[in-house]
């Protein structure tokens, strides 16, 4: 007998229940104080017809009610009653001891955190099909996901002694070479960097700054990529002390051209081929300054997610750098130092012609949308944009006169009216095509701008040729995390980065800290050119309301651009209260086949998501698995 309570609420003498059973037939008990209430008349869920692999057809598997009891609720206790069988459920005894049954309590621990951005972002509690790969890791002995925080020194190293590393081979057709003394055979000590590069004659060089230990199996490691002739190796690394203490270890994503210019992320240690780097015409050795160069080159780059080495040195801020090849390259940006004086913000300068046409759908509300617009003309430094509302089915007279009223304010405000079911991919279509602009930013209508700077940071991203999309950090009122970029494969499917931290909270890795590359962002505040929007025939219109904004996402990253991340724009984000919850069998159906869509055609960026370690747990965000 299956079921589960997706949602529970309990104030004074009201119970609100939502769940399933997968039954035919059956009731569902409460007892509170002694007095005794039932749950007897069930609803559809196609959901569960998916998860048992069933006809989608109307059935009675789910339940949701509130019920009233005389008193004030100090004790209940709820049964699924099954003929003459009862079996408890849900316990709680003067409101502070829970007992739920044992799958509940393990399901409730995981799937809290792997979902629960999806019911607020998307508006629908997820079908449990979603996650049936990460509940058989649960619910199944021995299949268990172990989690590790890799900020835990002790916890970290138990981690590493559990990785399998390959066996060691004897040495490759490399050189090493640095600017320190380091205990590897044969290691060249760099003095006269140009001269010593002309006399190397191995394939490839592994540059080194400072000093380092190279694990044991380093050369059994890196073998594969050597063999398929890549020209640039790079590894994952931690930190030793003195002490032989192995700490902070920097798990990397693929290579990552934005973040690159606000962190040298690939750190002290890469392997390169010597013809390429024969190339770069420098005379002072810098592994940074080298990395930077390589941005637009079209090279293959291959990642290798091991810990192959243990850096010995402190990481500090390439600003020097950073300056030196933004000027070298004529690029016109300004660089902001973070205090933590290892990253820094590179702010790319829009050309001041560029027009933005805001794009934001909307129905009814005119509370939610006037304190958006209001946000946008006041608060926005950057001034050439235009503002698009859609209309989609409004019916309050507030609405219709708030529009007049900005309508007759502004010469940069229209707004047009789509009578048609609710299709956000359609209604952003619709509207990109009457839009003037050179790029086109998706706008909430229950978002308020929190940076006055926030359209010309986008906007400088959105013009550089290799960009996408360009995303922003979006807040909760109670200033703790809604977006802060997407990861791929995370609740099954996609989920929000660091959902509901607080906005103060430091990540161990640099995508809270810096323009970071993310597969996806959300489009709830989304730039992109417009060329590019329509390169890739813009929104899904198959995808009417889920899963929309990840799938322009990664048609644009399919395409080879960046997807980027902007920590340093900031927005409120009131959660779409304008569509409520989907909960009726029809929206809940029409979830389900948006779902399927997305599993059949990414699963790829699912299984692998490139900028999110694979040594990090898709349940929860930046724990070692």
């Amino acid at each position: 007998m299956e079921f589960n309570i997706d949602e529970y609420k309990i104030s004074n003498n009201m119970v609100y229940l939502n769940g399933w059973v997968h039954l035919e037939k059956y009731k569902i008990k409460l007892i509170s104080n002694g007095e005794i209430k039932y749950i007897d008349k069930f609803n559809s869920r196609y959901d569960i017809c998916m998860l048992f692999h069933e006809k989608i057809e109307d059935n009675n598997y789910g339940f949701k009610e509130e019920i009233k009891f005389s008193k004030k609720i100090k004790k209940i206790e709820i049964y699924l009653v099954n003929k003459d069988e009862e079996t408890l459920i849900f316990k709680i005894d003067n409101r502070k001891t829970i007992n739920f049954l044992r799958k509940i309590r393990k399901i409730l621990g995981k799937i809290k955190r792997g979902i629960k951005f999806l019911w607020r972002e998307y508006h629908f509690m997820v079908p449990p099909s979603m996650m049936k790969k990460y509940m058989n890791q649960i619910l199944k002995k021995g299949n268990k996901e172990t989690l590790y925080n890799p900020n835990i020194d002790s916890e970290y190293n138990t981690w590493l002694e559990l990785q399998k590393y390959r066996d060691d081979e004897e040495k490759l057709d490399i050189t090493f070479m640095g600017n320190s003394k380091n205990n590897i055979k044969d290691f060249v000590l760099i003095n006269d960097y140009e001269k010593q590069l002309k006399k190397i004659k191995t394939k490839y060089v592994c540059l080194i700054n400072g000093k380092i230990d190279v694990v044991d199996s380093f050369f059994a490691e890196v073998k594969d990529a050597i063999d398929d002739n890549y020209d640039l190796i790079y590894f994952d690394n931690d930190r030793i002390s003195e002490k032989s203490k192995l700490s902070n270890p920097i798990f990397k994503p693929e290579w990552s051209r934005d973040t690159l210019l606000g962190v040298n992320y690939i750190g002290n240690c890469f392997i390169i081929k010597t013809s390429l780097l024969k190339k770069i015409n420098i005379d002072k050795f810098d592994v940074y300054y080298i990395l930077l160069k390589l941005i637009n080159k079209k090279i293959k780059i291959k990642h290798i997610p091991r810990i192959l080495y243990h850096d010995k040195n402190e990481i500090i801020n390439e600003i020097k750098t950073l300056k030196r090849y933004l000027k070298e390259e004529k690029i016109n940006a300004e660089i902001i130092s973070n205090p933590d004086k290892v990253t820094n913000i590179v702010k790319y300068i829009p050309s001041g012609k560029s027009l933005v046409s805001i794009i934001i759908p909307t129905k009814d509300h005119a509370d939610i949308l006037d304190q958006c617009l209001k946000s946008v003309y006041e608060k926005t430094t950057y001034k050439n944009y235009e503002i698009i509302v859609i209309d989609n089915n409004s019916e309050e007279k507030e609405t219709f006169d708030l529009l007049r009223k900005y309508d007759k304010k502004y010469k940069n405000f229209k707004y047009k009216r789509i009578e048609c079911e609710f299709n956000y991919s359609y209604l952003n279509n619709e509207a990109a095509k009457i839009a003037k602009g050179e790029y086109i930013l998706l706008l909430n209508n229950d978002i308020e701008v929190i940076s006055p700077d926030w359209l010309e940071n986008m906007l400088g991203y959105a013009e550089q040729n290799h960009v996408g999309t360009v995303g922003a950090k979006l807040l909760f009122p109670d200033n703790t995390i809604q977006h802060a970029g997407i990861i791929m494969g995370k609740g099954g499917l996609a989920g929000h980065a660091h959902y509901e931290k607080k906005n103060s909270y430091i990540s161990p890795q640099y995508e809270l800290k810096i323009p970071y590359d993310y597969s996806a962002c959300t489009a709830a505040c989304l730039m992109v050119s417009k060329k590019k929007f329509n390169e890739v025939n813009g929104l899904e219109e198959k995808l009417k309301v889920a899963f929309n904004d990840v799938d322009f996402n990664l048609k644009l990253l399919d395409k080879g651009y960046n997807n980027v991340f902007l920590p340093n724009v900031k927005l409120y984000h009131y959660e779409s209260k304008s569509r409520g919850l989907d909960t009726t069998p029809e929206k809940q159906k029409r979830f389900v086949q948006e779902w399927s869509y997305m599993k059949d055609k990414w699963n790829k960026y699912m299984e692998h998501d490139p900028f999110y370690n694979d040594n990090f747990s898709k349940n929860d965000d930046y724990m070692l698995k």
